[in-house]
């Protein structure tokens, strides 16, 4: 994760800029007496979470998770693991509790329902994705089948690729909003702001898949959207893995621009994908607006 990274196109103009970093929660425990929600990562995962944090401006930073508490903790280890007084054996209290320290008020680690995957139930629809999911097709399942699945059974519930990649891009849509208001509280000398605003977003598998997929879509078609589900497999992102959005203010431009970056470095030029482009607000309002 390049949290720092000043992209050379816009350091010479940078005013203020939000990071947002996107990823799946690390490895889970297996605890069969706990439902899914409560679930939390394995010793295993916890320390391959807190191995992709780097310095952060933890004053200037929040870790957003998913209600299932795995996603919460690997947002909290990949924001905050590099501080010295985190070990990589905390529960998730243990680590809120480290990271919140004197805080009065609210958390360091909150819950975002738009990171939030939904397969409950029996329905018809469910049960076909879980068929998917447990074979190691979802991600062709959900580019290619669920959206017209889900209309075909009514169900207006469960989580189809456009609706995930719906989620996401809202995310996105909101801190686009919030970036004037950075903007405006950077270059206020008396508030003693840096820059850069970080936030850290733990998911599941098949949502930052979907949105990026929706993404390549909409920009560059259905041949180079399948590309990449090809180059990420039938399972989707690894654990820990996910993608980059630079919300970038400059000087004298009122309107932010938005960078994302995804990239996956394979042996061969086949088993590889890089994407890094500026992509349009309007992109994102479109996606946003899916169901």
């Amino acid at each position: 994760m390049e949290s720092k990274t000043f992209s050379p196109e816009v350091a010479p103009e940078f005013s203020s800029k939000i990071d947002l970093h996107f990823f799946r929660h690390d490895e889970k425990e297996g605890d069969p007496l706990k439902n899914d929600y409560d679930i939390e990562l394995s010793p295993k995962g916890r320390e391959g979470a807190k191995a992709q944090a780097q310095e952060t401006n933890l004053e200037q930073a929040m870790a957003f998770g998913s209600p299932r508490k795995r996603t919460q903790e690997t947002a909290g280890f990949i924001m905050a693991g590099a501080d010295a007084g985190i070990t990589g054996n905390e529960s998730l209290d243990e680590l809120r509790a480290k990271i919140d320290g004197d805080i009065e008020y609210g958390s360091k680690i909150a819950v975002d329902p738009k990171l939030n995957f939904d397969m409950e139930g029996d329905t018809e629809y469910v049960k076909e994705a879980m068929t998917a999911y447990k074979a190691g097709t979802l991600i062709p399942f959900l580019i290619e089948k669920s959206d017209e699945l889900a209309l075909e059974t009514g169900d207006t519930v469960s989580s189809t690729y456009s609706r995930m990649a719906a989620s996401i891009a809202g995310i996105i849509k909101k801190y686009i909003g919030v970036a004037p208001r950075w903007n405006d509280l950077v270059k206020d000398e008396q508030k003693g702001y840096e820059p850069i605003l970080e936030r850290f977003l733990g998911t599941h598998q098949s949502m930052q898949e979907s949105f990026l997929a929706k993404l390549l879509e909409v920009t560059k078609g259905t041949e180079e959207r399948d590309r990449f589900a090809q180059v990420i497999g039938g399972k989707g992102f690894g654990y820990s893995e996910g993608f980059e959005v630079e919300i970038v203010t400059k000087e004298g431009d009122p309107t932010p621009s938005v960078r994302i970056t995804y990239k996956k470095e394979g042996k061969t030029p086949e088993t590889s994908f890089d994407f890094d482009e500026t992509v349009s607000l309007e992109t994102i309002e479109e996606i946003s607006e899916l169901k």
